[in-house]
């Protein structure tokens, strides 16, 4: 049976007050008796209950963290900065994986709800008014990534928008007339009421990049897989006059794209130009240097954590905030 606070104070023939000074070093209590009080909790293998102690003080100092999934390497990276930085704050981090299904988002929170964590980091898959009064319903400090919810909801991110119509320039300058945007199926994710928040920014992006380059033949490629996006854009521009070249919403779709050409023999960039965005870590291992833009993800982690705690004290914490990005050149683009 586990010893208590009270058993040791039994054990030792002191009060309780007495052995809580010994365990928290405080003052009002003799060198010799806190010296007695600590060999005989180790004698008898006495550990503080760190999670009564915690709901005393209103605090678990614990934090959820509720994200999609691993597969692209911007959220394991962006996951173990958020943990590294609360555990110097002396928390513990909860990590919910999503999925992409908002079933198991609201699991995954009614979990974390359950739990008492003191605040949450989410990358929202939900969007509608309901799931905006459930979460507020949570009464818990809750920072968003990646997705924006409301203005309820403090936000970090990067202006996707605007780094894509800055990706645009950047290609039409090196010569690239024919530019396909490679995403996942935008629409079919509105359809089940998901977040499409920065797929659509970064969509946008895209498209007023054509516009402002007066380049008309814009083409989102959407539907079916990476493999079937591509043959589609090669099939379009088979006889197109002009540089060829893929803009795609991540690296994680831009090294998948590069795969498939390189099967398919087509030469990158003299035949067809590649660019992508996150500029992740694995990218120094693929040859040919990946053209992409970068932000920084260290950044992005440690500002969700620090806005977090703020939350946690300020109730009226509500801002947004909008992380520098630049282009990384690459041997991609010719």
């Amino acid at each position: 049976m586990r010893t208590t606070i009270k058993d040791l104070a039994e054990y030792c023939k002191v009060s309780i007050g007495t052995v809580d000074r010994a365990l928290n070093n405080r003052p009002g209590i003799s060198e010799r008796t806190k010296n007695m009080i600590l060999r005989s909790a180790e004698q008898l293998n006495y550990h503080p209950n760190h999670t009564g102690r915690s709901l005393a003080k209103g605090r678990t100092m614990t934090i959820g963290v509720v994200c999609f999934d691993l597969y692209n390497n911007f959220f394991p990276e962006l996951i173990d900065t958020i943990e590294a930085r609360a555990k110097q704050k002396g928390y513990f981090i909860y990590l919910i994986l999503t999925h992409r299904d908002l079933a198991l988002e609201q699991d995954g929170l009614s979990y974390l709800y359950e739990r008492q964590v003191d605040g949450i980091i989410l990358f929202p898959i939900g969007l509608s008014e309901e799931y905006i009064q459930y979460l507020k319903g949570l009464n818990i400090p809750i920072v968003t990534i990646y997705n924006k919810l409301d203005t309820a909801f403090p936000f970090v991110g990067v202006d996707d928008k605007s780094a894509m119509e800055d990706a645009v320039e950047y290609m039409v300058q090196k010569g690239y007339t024919n530019i396909g945007y490679v995403t996942p199926d935008i629409e079919s994710q509105e359809e089940k009421g998901l977040n499409t928040y920065t797929l659509r920014q970064r969509a946008t992006g895209y498209l007023k990049g054509m516009e402002r380059a007066g380049l008309s033949n814009a083409q989102i490629l959407e539907k079916g897989t990476i493999e079937e996006k591509i043959d589609s854009f090669l099939e379009q521009h088979q006889d197109s006059d002009g540089k060829k070249a893929l803009l795609c919403l991540c690296d994680s779709y831009a090294v998948t794209a590069m795969r498939y050409l390189q099967q398919k023999g087509i030469r990158i960039p003299e035949q067809v130009g590649l660019m992508g965005y996150d500029d992740i870590e694995p990218l120094k291992y693929i040859t040919p240097r990946l053209a992409t833009i970068q932000y920084s993800v260290l950044k992005m982690g440690q500002t969700a954590i620090d806005l977090l705690f703020e939350c946690m004290v300020d109730s009226d914490c509500k801002r947004e905030y909008l992380l520098d990005y630049s282009i990384v050149d690459g041997d991609s683009l010719l």
